[in-house]
């Protein structure tokens, strides 16, 4: 069966979530069904109590009910017989409700915990990935399972939850069934199979419609990211008419895999609603012209198989959504699997050291995913507590080094060595760096929130000071709320300089001994530019700070050594001489 090992997996992992929940709910619904089972059983003795049929038709008392019950009531007045038969009905009926309810409580509990499970799983894995796997893929293949793919799997689990709650009453249904008739109840078995097997290609194609429906989700959710991502650009080109009908074609992509869905459910629906009343009229005349049940039997059966009939359409109707739900499940699991098999090294817990002496590049030589890249240092010393500018022409290998250096990246060859030990054994090595990219990641709060975000609860004292060293006091102070002014989604009410200015702020305010510049300047006037760089002039002995830059000429007053990258290699650390 094409779809075998994805629902064997996710029934393995939906049970191994919680195992005392399921268990739980199952007995609930066990309970539930033996309860509803009692009040068919109480159908015939209550009807033959009323007078409605003869007592012979009841087949006595004691075949339904408990012996001693059974001989307490027939000790009874016909009329007070009644009405503690009906008494109990009403009672039964009562209980079995309250622990239907009881049973879909948990189990909506359970089956939102289980999605909530499925997305810290992705997203765990994702988070430990190595960055050189994650760079190779678009966000919105993350996207897409994360937000739409466990969405489904969360509507999958409602209906497994719906076809095991089947799956427990249809039993009981036929216990009873069985004492009334067995052979109309094995006709009615043999009906229901060969029901179900005609009907069992459409649970094939909800399989397909959901793999396509997934492929259809991510597509949407890429093109929402790149105009979103673009959408400056795209308003001053005056393009908004073209990604609209682009956007357009998504969703009628989308709409179209979704329907195609329905169509499939809807017929198989109509057939087995159809079916199951051809089914019902035969069953009814062959047990009336063929094997001559008692009316108030037939009567029974017919209520009890009326109730058989929605459970059989639920149970095949769960197993369309689930074969439909698969292929979104699968996709889940694929990316933990993945993800798994790409996991970063985790950092050594500890105290994060200082770099006292300095950082060296031994030998080391890296090779891009793609294969056409390669990345070497033969044996380059970038000394500590200087400022180090790194230059090269565009597409030189400048990021790959920083990418190395970071630890992003691990080399295929050669090592990297902090005071002389490997980078891959240094405690803490990620948090003592502190990196501000050209394109720099504001989030959408205030500017408080912004600082804050990658710090240990810095005070206001310490934000103040981080806010004067990156050139950014005057401007906050400026501002009516101040820190708490909001900046926007990527703060987009802040200008490029201002953005900058602040996501240096916040790398300071790391106090890192490491600091990063990826032509974090490049979007600054020339004054701002001078009044940070002077700034961090005035770090000088307190951290290492490179700068990545292509006017190495305008800071070389500001500079200790220079670092030249070209064609993917890199030459040694040079010291500059300030201009005289």
């Amino acid at each position: 069966m094409r779809n075998a090992t994805p629902m064997r997996d996710f029934l393995r992992e939906f049970w191994r979530f919680d195992r005392r929940a399921a268990l739980e709910t199952l007995a609930l619904s066990l309970f539930a069904a033996v309860l509803e089972g009692l009040g068919l059983l109480l159908l015939l003795p209550l009807l033959a109590l009323a007078g409605v049929i003869g007592p012979a038709a009841g087949n006595g008392l004691a075949l339904h009910l408990p012996q001693v019950v059974a001989r307490s009531l027939e000790a009874s007045a016909p009329s007070r017989r009644l009405l503690l038969m009906l008494a109990v009905f009403v009672a039964l009926i009562g209980l079995q409700s309250l622990v239907t309810l009881l049973r879909e409580v948990r189990s909506q509990q359970f089956q939102l915990r289980f999605v909530d499970h499925l997305r810290e799983v992705l997203f765990g894995a994702l988070a430990g990935s190595r960055w050189n796997y994650l760079s190779r893929h678009h966000s919105s293949e993350f996207l897409s399972v994360l937000a739409t793919d466990l969405q489904r799997v969360g509507t999958g689990t409602y209906f497994l939850r719906q076809l095991s709650t089947a799956a427990v009453m249809l039993p009981v249904y036929l216990a009873v069934a069985v004492q009334l008739s067995l052979p109309v109840t094995a006709l009615a078995l043999v009906t229901g199979a060969l029901l179900w097997w005609v009907l069992r290609r459409s649970r094939a194609a909800a399989s397909r419609s959901g793999t396509l429906l997934s492929l259809a989700n991510q597509r949407l959710h890429a093109h929402v990211q790149e105009f979103l991502g673009a959408l400056k650009l795209i308003k001053i080109h005056g393009e908004q008419g073209g990604y609209r009908h682009q956007f357009g074609a998504a969703l009628a992509e989308l709409r179209a895999q979704q329907l195609e869905f329905q169509k499939v459910s809807s017929r198989s629906q109509l057939a087995y609603r159809v079916g199951s009343a051809v089914a019902l009229a035969a069953l009814t005349y062959g047990a009336i012209a063929g094997l001559r049940l008692p009316a108030a039997t037939l009567l029974v059966l017919v209520a009890i198989f009326a109730r058989m009939l929605p459970q059989l359409a639920q149970a095949h109707l769960g197993l369309q959504q689930l074969a439909y739900m698969l292929p979104a499940y699968d996709n889940w699991r694929r990316w933990v699997a993945a993800c798994a098999a790409e996991a970063d090294v985790e950092p050594e817990p500890g105290v994060a050291e200082p770099i006292r002496e300095g950082i060296r590049f031994r030998d080391v030589s890296y090779r891009h995913p793609d294969g056409e890249h390669r990345f070497e240092a033969a044996d380059v010393r970038i000394p500590a507590r200087l400022t180090t500018a790194v230059v090269g022409p565009t597409g030189s290998g400048k990021t790959t080094f920083l990418d190395l250096l970071s630890g992003l990246n691990a080399p295929d060859s050669g090592s990297i060595e902090v005071d002389g030990r490997a980078l891959a054994h240094r405690t803490g090595w990620r948090r003592q760096i502190a990196y501000v990219p050209q394109d720099t990641a504001i989030l959408d709060g205030t500017i408080r929130d912004n600082l804050a975000w990658g710090a240990s609860a810095p005070d206001d004292a310490a934000m103040r000071a981080a806010l004067e060293r990156a050139a950014l006091a005057d401007f906050v102070a400026r501002l009516p709320a101040g820190l708490e002014t909001r900046v926007g989604e990527r703060g987009v009410r802040l200008s490029s300089g201002e953005k900058q200015r602040l996501a240096l702020a916040r790398a300071l305010l790391r106090a890192p001994e490491l600091l990063i510049l990826d032509e974090a300047t490049s979007a600054l006037d020339r004054e701002h530019q001078q009044v940070i760089l002077e700034a961090l002039r005035g770090l000088h002995g307190r951290m290492t700070v490179l700068i990545v830059t292509h006017r190495v000429e305008e800071i070389r007053h500001l500079v200790d050594g220079v670092l030249r990258v070209d064609a993917g290699r890199m030459g040694p650390w040079t010291p500059l001489v300030p201009p005289a």
